[in-house]
């Protein structure tokens, strides 16, 4: 798994390198980098690629009044957290709390969430807490299940190794993810399951959906479907060399003209997501009677995956069918286009930053999604190591497009690690 932020700020300070030891790599597109010596070590242990206009060495304590943690991601809290009295935390992300944890949650002073609260039933019934808001849900689960992934992979094994009169709760779904998994002995043992979404295979449902809460919601696999669950997923002959030709594909899904080839060899195809194609291939998925929630076919020129992308006007007015940029660190575009043309010709997608007139803003952002951040300002970047000697643009080689893995995306303005 694969990891990027695009951000305007990034504070690696309180980096914890056990949150990121899961992923391959790690990408950093940023204007400025706040590190001091000890996430400096952390950094070049893990596998970050970090693009920066400015990084700066300040120590924490040089910033006044910090008495709070700021979690970005998931915290948990267990019966055995060592909590300093008084504890302060914000989290941006989920809180995970476990049961039998009453006295440790006593030692906070203040917990901030916004994102999800997880927790067993026997602490949802004592809510709200005096020192807990939450901007956003709460889940809750059985004080006697075991928590497993949010999203949980159910395979063959499972039933072998489950003990008899257990309980297991994923908090966002759970799928069926083999042919050969038996359900049949999972009722035999008295093994029960607790979700918001269930994924089963046709020929499992009738033994598969009494071991699941009622609450759930059904969605059914044909069967012999390979099933993905990634965020992105660009299908092409190794893609289709891995899964097979029979896809079930949780997460969205890019297929360029480059690899129809690719896309003849696929039978099947249903997608829980997003299908971004370009004309040419977009009479096969009819033939294949592909089905998705949505869509997207392409026209024109697709400029992606480059640090630094630049625009001009003679570019955009000769491309009749458009343009769209995309998975750019940075678009430089003219002074001298327009927004007219901007709003005709110009589409950007998931750009870090897209650097452009106070005129000429207006229009950029009427065409955006998922950029961090739109304006004008100095462009020096610091490529390659984060602590080597800077290279200049032009130097800068294309690294291979996100979409050809599985790759979370973060965009905001200020994000902490």
């Amino acid at each position: 798994m694969k990891l990027r932020i695009n951000c305007q700020t990034c504070d690696a300070r309180r980096v914890n390198e056990d949150n990121y030891k899961e992923f391959s790599q790690i990408r950093i597109y940023t204007e400025e980098l706040l590190v001091d010596d000890r996430s400096k070590e952390v950094l070049n242990r893990l596998p970050f690629n970090i693009k920066a206009e400015e990084v700066r060495t300040k120590d924490l304590s040089e910033d006044p009044g910090n008495k709070s943690q700021n979690i970005n991601g998931i915290y948990e809290i267990s019966a055995d957290s060592a909590v300093a009295e008084g504890t302060s935390v914000n989290v941006n992300g989920m809180l995970k709390i476990a049961p039998g944890t009453g006295e440790v949650l006593k030692r906070f002073s203040r917990i901030s969430v916004n994102g999800i609260v997880l927790c067993p039933k026997s602490i949802a019934a004592l809510l709200p807490l005096p020192m807990l808001t939450i901007n956003g849900m709460t889940k809750s689960y059985p004080d006697d299940y075991t928590l497993m992934d949010n999203q949980y992979s159910l395979d063959k094994y499972f039933p072998m190794r489950a003990p008899e009169n257990t309980g297991y709760f994923a908090a966002s779904f759970i799928y069926d993810a083999e042919d050969e998994t038996d359900f049949g002995k999972l009722a035999e043992k008295n093994v029960k399951f607790s979700t918001d979404k269930v994924y089963i295979r046709k020929s499992h449902i009738d033994k598969a959906l009494p071991l699941f809460n009622i609450e759930a919601s059904i969605v059914e696999i044909p069967d012999g479907c390979k099933v993905i669950v990634a965020d992105h997923n660009e299908i092409n002959d190794q893609f289709v060399n891995t899964n097979g030709g029979n896809l079930f594909i949780i997460g969205n899904v890019h297929i360029s003209n480059g690899n129809k080839g690719a896309l003849d060899r696929i039978e099947s195809l249903i997608v829980e997501g997003e299908i971004t194609t370009e004309s040419e291939c977009a009479k096969r998925l009819e033939d294949i009677g592909a089905k998705c929630d949505k869509l997207i076919v392409t026209h024109g020129i697709v400029m992606e995956d480059m640090p630094i992308a630049s625009l001009d006007r003679e570019t955009l007015e000769s491309a009749t069918e458009g343009i769209l940029v995309r998975d750019c660190a940075l678009l430089r575009l003219d002074r001298n286009i327009p927004g007219d043309l901007i709003r005709s010709r110009l589409k950007i997608r998931d750009c870090a930053k897209v650097s452009c007139s106070e005129e000429q803003k207006g229009a950029v952002s009427s065409v955006s999604s998922d950029v961090a951040f739109i304006g004008s300002s100095s462009v020096k970047s610091l490529l390659g190591s984060l602590f080597g000697s800077g290279v200049e643009e032009s130097e800068v080689s294309s690294e291979p497009s996100a979409f050809e893995d599985d790759t979370k995306y973060i965009n905001a303005e200020y994000y902490e690690l």
